[in-house]
């Protein structure tokens, strides 16, 4: 039996949809999750306030100052993800 053949067999879709069920309703990983939300909080909320307070003004750039907006703006989401991610590495997710 190939790879393909056993992942195209009813046990092994029931199997993986049980196992996801009980994946979502694992408490621990709602625990981690919420927990590293809380400590992204700050993160987010200045993403959020980037993202739709300051950067629709400028969109589309059409002068140098717009660019440089959208520029650091984006710069800033980046590096604001990267503190995100950090944060659920540090929490166990």
């Amino acid at each position: 039996m190939t790879i393909k053949e056993a992942l195209k067999s009813p046990l092994a879709k029931v199997s993986a949809g049980i196992t996801g069920i009980l994946a979502v309703l694992n408490p621990d990983v709602w625990f981690v999750a919420l927990d590293a939300l809380l400590a992204s909080a700050p993160q987010l909320f200045s993403v959020a306030s980037v993202g739709a307070l300051t950067l629709p003004q400028v969109l589309p750039p059409q002068t140098t100052t717009d660019w440089v907006v959208v520029g650091a703006g984006v710069l800033f989401l980046a590096y604001s993800l990267r503190t995100i991610n950090q944060k659920f590495d540090e929490r166990g997710l």
